[in-house]
Formats: C-alpha cells, sequence, structure tokens
C-alpha cells in the first residue's frame, strides 16, 4: 500500500514538473512580437522613396481678413495649377442644361467637387449671356464683347472670341445667326438638346433636324418643334422660313454644320465680366454693362491668372459693413495685382457671390447670409 501511494506521488510530481516546463517554453515562443500576415491585408507597402516625394495637397484655400482704405473686407480665395494631373478644373451649368437655376451645394454633391465658386452673368431664366463650352461641347456662342477664359491642354487664359456659325449644303454656305437662343423674326437659330426638349419657339418658323449630317426631318409653318439629343435643329424663323425651300434643302441630304473658332481637345470655355487685370496693370471701366457701377464697394467675384500660370479664385464679402465693406473695382483688381495676378476678369457678384470648399458654403452672402441658386458654376475637382 505504501508503495502504491509512493508512486503516484512520483506521478504526480514529475506531471507538475513536465507542465512548468510546457508553462515557461510556452510563455517564451509566445511572448516574441510578430508582424501582421502581409498576405491577409489589402494595403499596399509603399516604399520610403514614394513617401518622401509624396506632394502637397494642390489647392490652396486662405481666408483673410483685413482692413483696406479703412473697411472691414472678409476675402477668400483658391489657388492652383490648372496642369497638375490631379485638376479638374472647368464651368459647369445647372442640371448640365441652358436653362435654371441650382444650388451650389447640390452643384458641389453631383459632380464631387473639392471646391465650387459662382459664375458669370445670366438671363431671367438662367441661360448665360455668353459663351459657354463644357468639355469640347459648345452650349453657348460668345457675344464679342467680353473676355472668354479657356481652358486646354496649355493651360487658362483669356481671349477674345467671336463665335462664327454656319452651314453648308449644294456647296453654299449659309451663316447662322444665334446658338441656343430665342428666335425672333428673320434670325437662323441652331440648336442643340441641352437647349431644352422644344426650340420653345414663339413665332412661326421652319426647322431642318440634322443626325449626323443628314437631314432627317423637316417641319414647316409651325411653333414650337422638339429637340432631339446627339442630333442638331436648325429653325428658321419669320421672314427666313422661306430659305430652306429657296436652298432647295430635303430630307436625305447632306449639310455640315460648322462653329468656329475651336480649340485643342476637349477644352473648356466660359464668358466673364468685365477684364480687371491685363498683364499686371489694372484696367476696370468705371461701369460693367452687366452690374453698372464699378465704383460701389460691392460683394464681388473674379478669376484671375499669374504669370506662371496658376489660376486665383476670388470671392470678397459685402454690403455687411460691421462684418465686409465689400470691393470696388479697383480694390479688387489691386488686392489681385498684390497677389501676383497677371489677368484676371470679373464674374456675377452680388448676392451671387459665394464660394463652397469641402462641401461646405465658407462666406457669407449678403443675402441673409443664405446660399443663392445660380445659373452655373466653376468647378475644381482632386483626383
Amino acid at each position: 500500500m505504501k508503495k502504491n501511494n509512493q508512486k503516484l506521488v512520483i506521478i504526480i510530481g514529475m506531471l507538475i514538473i513536465l507542465s512548468s516546463i510546457i508553462f515557461y517554453v510556452g510563455q517564451f515562443l509566445f511572448s516574441v512580437k510578430r508582424t501582421p500576415d502581409q498576405s491577409n491585408l489589402n494595403s499596399t507597402v509603399i516604399p520610403n522613396s514614394e513617401i518622401d516625394s509624396k506632394q502637397p495637397f494642390p489647392v490652396e484655400y486662405k481666408q483673410v481678413s483685413a482692413k483696406i482704405n479703412g473697411h472691414k473686407q472678409e476675402i477668400f480665395t483658391l489657388e492652383f495649377d490648372p496642369l497638375d494631373k490631379r485638376i479638374e478644373f472647368k464651368p459647369v451649368l445647372s442640371y448640365d442644361n441652358v436653362f435654371g437655376f441650382e444650388k451650389m451645394t447640390d452643384i458641389c454633391k453631383r459632380t464631387g467637387a473639392y471646391a465650387v465658386i459662382n459664375g458669370g452673368f445670366f438671363y431671367e431664366y438662367g441661360d448665360p449671356v455668353g459663351m459657354v463650352t463644357i468639355d469640347g461641347n459648345v452650349f453657348m456662342a460668345s457675344t464679342g464683347y467680353d473676355p472668354v477664359l479657356i481652358i486646354d491642354k496649355k493651360g487658362a487664359n483669356f481671349k477674345k472670341v467671336i463665335s462664327q456659325l454656319s452651314f453648308f449644303i449644294n456647296s453654299g454656305k449659309t451663316t447662322i445667326n444665334k446658338l441656343n437662343r430665342i428666335g425672333q423674326d428673320g434670325n437662323i437659330v441652331l440648336y442643340t438638346s441641352d437647349y431644352g426638349s422644344t426650340n420653345r419657339a414663339k413665332i412661326k418658323n421652319t426647322s431642318v433636324r440634322v443626325e449626323n449630317s443628314i437631314v432627317t426631318y423637316i417641319t414647316r409653318d409651325t411653333m414650337e418643334v422638339p429637340l432631339k439629343k446627339d442630333s442638331y435643329l436648325i429653325s428658321f424663323f419669320g421672314e427666313e422660313s422661306l430659305l430652306p425651300n429657296k436652298l432647295g434643302i430635303k430630307e436625305g441630304d447632306k449639310i455640315n454644320i460648322e462653329i468656329k473658332p475651336q480649340f485643342d481637345g476637349k477644352y473648356q470655355a466660359y464668358e466673364c465680366g468685365s477684364l480687371l487685370v491685363k498683364d499686371g496693370i489694372s484696367v476696370v471701366p468705371d461701369k460693367d454693362r452687366w452690374v453698372g457701377s464699378l465704383k460701389n464697394r460691392d460683394p464681388r467675384t473674379a478669376i484671375g491668372i499669374k504669370e506662371d500660370g496658376r489660376v486665383v479664385l476670388i470671392v470678397v464679402d459685402g454690403r455687411q459693413p460691421d462684418y465686409s465693406s465689400g470691393f470696388t473695382g479697383d480694390e479688387l483688381a489691386n488686392y489681385l495685382i498684390q497677389m501676383g495676378v497677371k489677368d484676371a476678369a470679373m464674374l456675377d457678384g452680388g448676392a451671387t457671390s459665394q464660394m463652397l470648399v469641402d462641401g461646405s458654403l465658407k462666406n457669407k452672402p449678403s443675402y441673409r447670409g443664405i446660399e443663392r441658386p445660380v445659373a452655373g458654376a466653376f468647378i475644381v475637382k482632386v483626383n
């Protein structure tokens, strides 16, 4: 009996010793720090050389509170290089149509833009007053009066643009008076589906539909004519309504439409207001044909281009003396020149002057500080 008890004690003792050995070995083995299994991670290890070369964010946003000529001013600016491959800078229209108004917050959401500022001037129903081209698609022709901002593979610059529209049939050339405008007696107007569902005609006209350079439809002595996607409609109003018969235009004929000037690739174009700065010198007129006197202090929006090609977008709040008085035209031009701007032009101002950055309204619009729907805007996307 004693022998059996002694054996049992020995066995238990050996088990205790063996357990201790396993415990301490396990502690040693599992206390070693291990890196995660890289095969189970979705991230990619980036070499240090690539991390070190990472570029800064390509858009510089600033808000400046200043006292200029004895007046408080709140100034908001965006600056970037339009040739930076991470940047997409272009105009947009409300709902991507000629007519209508849209909040900039909604424009920001649907386009995925990092920043948005209000665009230029417009008529009662939101149709822009001057040239608009987006990704090479010409929405409106130029007036020939005001500077047009061109954005192409060479960068951004202002040009004097005079649009020329015409069509060719049977070796003859006929001038088109307008693009996507309300037709008046004696007009020949070219329409695209960007104008809406019809040509909105208020007087009788003869209209010719052109698809892939072929006449597919002619309607005579009628009012509104439907527009069709991926096609043109040439409407001859009033006294010009007999011209298609005189030219012998019939269904199946080949007809070529020409819009000049054209620029390289999917360019952008937008007609601005008065030129403010040219070659680094203020050229502000006393009056702008859209806003009147530039001697008043008002909310302002403008676009400038520096010597190195960088673009400056500026919004200045106004009509709120305890907060921000606003700039005169001269003050706006001088401020831009101090920023190093070489050329600059006005955009729409007043209660329309607005800037959104990263999804939020940065300035305080003059109408109760609330956002005002716009007919068009400029967006800055960061890819």
